[in-house]
């Protein structure tokens, strides 16, 4: 990320910025995009090019991939709560979104739609190109074909069915009607089993700002998990287990530090200069103030004594005689000294779609299910569960550990509760107004303005 050049960025971030998402697109395709086919000619531009997408990805504080997702999606479910009242929190976490909210457009729909034009349009100039060597056209195809994948999977697990773009073909996009979820997800696997193919075991450059083999196979073993395929999830997840390459880190403080042996892929911040938006955002200024977040009531009960990820991963200040909790993964809200990178994957994750995935599959599986579990509850500091659960109670205990290991994390707990199909007795029950299409997000209403094939989501106006 440290060597990108920055006036052939410039050239390929204009043009595809003027082919942003007013109706995947409105208009034409600029001229200017002519200038991009010069970067598919050598290999470190058209690597320069790749890492501006990465860097896009990470522009705003909170972006859709820096802090958003975690943020808003945390507010939607029952993890955190906005300490003082805002317009723009309040809608998220009272489950009650106006289709015309600028933060579904800005943020949760032409933030995905960006990033995803963006990596159609150098999957394009990759095949395209007969300049560059094979291996970068290898590692960069697989790359983009990660980076679009992980776009639509939470396109789709926010909204449902959403409109499936794998061109730049700005006629045929403008007026592209939502695809079927099913198909959304053959296309996620698509893409990562021949990225997987197509990448090496080794990450590209330094560090793990960009995919490498066990990247793909770690969210391929994620959305084989959310399409109940468990053969296949409990089989991506051990490649990635078994791989070597990661280990679970037993300092809880470490884990969320740049290049910790846990994580699987972690996205710098544009040219190295800051850290997280969620340690910013989190963690409050100083000792004397509410932070802007607590940790909710429900969440607090969740951990049983003595779960170390209370004590580490979860911090406080007490304001006016009322302690206020709030998330404490990372622990770095300064701009500088980097130290923490924003962790897309990670390998405790991994342990626990194995576990899940192998009591799914058979009773007999169950003993190895709670050994995987057994793996993420001893780095807790706590007691071993026994391998005689029934699958009921093999589940709940998955579910469980999700829950507190994965907190504030890229809405895991909101898509959860939705893909459990457990949403509505939770919510329903801990919310006011809870109603089941609020499991969905409404499609922004200028883009259905925009767009006459697109249609809104039930029980939104």
């Amino acid at each position: 990320m440290k060597h990108i050049n920055k006036n052939l960025l410039n050239i390929l971030f204009i043009g595809l910025s003027m082919l942003s998402c007013r109706k995947f697109v409105d208009i034409a395709p600029s001229p200017q995009l002519i200038a991009t086919n010069a970067i598919f000619s050598d290999d470190n531009t058209a690597i320069s090019a790749v890492d501006g997408v990465y860097a896009s990805m990470r522009a705003g504080s909170p972006s859709f991939e820096n802090g958003a997702i975690s943020i808003y999606c945390g507010l939607s479910a029952d993890e955190i709560v906005n300490s003082s009242a805002s317009s723009a929190y309040d809608p998220f976490f009272k489950n009650a979104i106006p289709s015309n909210n600028t933060t579904i457009l800005a943020t949760f729909w032409a933030g995905p739609y960006n990033t995803i034009y963006r990596a159609n349009a150098i999957l394009e100039g990759l095949n395209k190109s007969t300049a560059l060597s094979d291996s970068v056209k290898k590692q960069l195809t697989g790359e983009m074909r990660v980076v679009r994948a992980l776009n639509y999977f939470y396109l789709t697990s926010l909204y449902g069915d959403v409109p499936l773009i794998t061109s730049t073909d700005y006629q045929q996009n403008a007026t592209v009607s939502r695809t079927s979820s099913s198909n959304i997800y053959r296309q996620m696997v698509t893409d990562l089993t021949d990225a997987e193919s197509l990448l090496s075991n080794n990450y590209p450059g330094t560090g793990k700002a960009r995919p490498n083999k066990q990247t793909a196979a770690a969210l391929l073993a994620r959305v084989y998990l959310y399409g109940k395929d468990w053969v296949n999830a409990g089989a991506q997840s051990a490649r990635v287990i078994n791989s070597g390459v990661y280990n679970i880190v037993p300092d809880l403080n470490s884990v969320f530090t740049e290049d910790s042996n846990e994580t699987i892929w972690e996205i710098a911040s544009p040219g190295e200069a800051g850290n997280t938006a969620e340690g910013t955002i989190f963690i409050p200024s100083s000792s004397r103030v509410k932070p802007t977040f607590t940790i909710s009531p429900y969440l607090l009960k969740a951990f049983e004594p003595g779960d170390l990820r209370a004590a580490n991963w979860l911090n406080s200040n007490t304001v006016s005689g009322t302690t206020f909790y709030y998330p404490y993964k990372y622990q770095n809200r300064a701009l500088s000294p980097v130290t923490e990178y924003d962790i897309v994957l990670r390998l405790a994750e991994q342990y626990l779609i194995r576990a899940e995935a192998r009591a799914q599959q058979s009773a007999t599986n169950i003993p190895d299910a709670v050994n995987d579990l057994n793996v993420i509850r001893s780095r807790a500091g706590l007691a071993p569960l026994s391998g005689a659960l029934s699958l009921e109670q093999c589940l709940a205990a998955v579910a469980q550990e999700r829950r507190v290991e994965l907190f504030a994390e890229w809405g895991q707990r909101w898509f959860d509760l939705k893909r459990t199909a457990t949403i509505d007795a939770v919510l329903g029950q801990e919310k006011t107004g809870w109603q089941p299409f609020n499991a969905l997000y409404p499609i922004p209403y200028k883009q259905i303005i925009a767009n006459p094939a697109l249609t809104q989501n039930p029980g939104y106006n």
